[in-house]
């Protein structure tokens, strides 16, 4: 028993030992890629607050990075304190118009996020090819950066204000090509310029009839993509969700929330 119990504590204490070291490592990753050039050395001057108040960040950083996810973004301080108001500093952030596909309007973004965009582009673009036999035209979008804390939690920095999130509305086409026929069983409306929109196909009606229930398909093809993604974004929700009866959110933030 003796032998047992001998045993049973250096057992422990290695595996003490090794959680230790690994985490001791994790920090030490984390911090090395926080200062990195190219990597958004400075986003922790982004919102303002005690720059020693991160851990809650950086335990974060630490698990995407463990993970094979790290991000520029994950260790930046989210959380504010009483009364604190949220300030940004736009300076280092750049205007994106689009790689695959092309937004209505330049989004205001940390650089970290144009990657991100760029996978989304593709998803959705392939979404597309699929459903309708062609590409959209334009993303329409809500915009990226706000200045604010999130809608509910009032003492939590909003992705919107590092430019980090996406509020996606919809999706313009433009027509056929004349010499390209129409898909098989697509409705013959669809030849000519269309929206697809959230507000009105997220969940279509019979009023909506063969056009809205297969740009209800696509909307659900595309957000099921990028579901099964854990490269593109992290949260997302939309229609439900409060105040997003009419668009997608969509951002990077150092946790997984989907509620579509």
């Amino acid at each position: 028993m003796d032998r047992l119990g001998y045993v049973l504590r250096v057992t422990m204490r290695s595996f003490s030992a090794g959680c230790v070291a690994l985490l001791l490592t994790a920090c030490s990753m984390v911090e090395s890629w926080r200062t990195a050039p190219g990597l958004a050395a400075e986003a922790t001057t982004r919102v303002t607050g005690d720059p020693a108040a991160l851990s809650r960040g950086q335990v974060l950083a630490a698990w995407n990075s463990l993970r094979g996810d790290a991000y520029a973004l994950d260790g930046v301080q989210r959380w504010l304190d009483p009364g604190q108001r949220v300030t940004c500093d736009q300076k280092s952030m750049v205007q994106y118009k689009g790689t695959t596909l092309r937004y209505a309007g330049a989004l205001l973004i940390d650089p970290a996020f144009e990657e991100r965009l760029k996978r989304f582009e593709l998803v959705a673009a392939e979404a597309a090819r699929e459903v309708y036999g062609r590409e959209p035209k334009l993303i329409r979008h809500y915009g990226s950066f706000s200045c604010r804390s999130t809608r509910n939690r009032k003492h939590r920095v909003s992705e919107h204000a590092l430019g980090n999130a996406l509020d996606l509305v919809g999706f313009d086409f433009g027509p056929v090509a004349k010499a390209q026929p129409l898909a098989d069983g697509m409705p013959k409306q669809l030849r000519w310029a269309f929206q697809v929109r959230v507000a009105r196909h997220w969940r279509p009606t019979p009023a909506s009839g063969a056009a809205g229930a297969l740009h209800a398909r696509f909307l659900a093809k595309l957000t099921d993509r990028l579901r099964e993604r854990d490269d593109i974004f992290r949260s997302m929700f939309g229609p439900g969700h409060g105040g997003h009866d009419d668009h997608l959110h969509l951002d990077a933030a150092p946790w997984r929330y989907v509620d579509l």
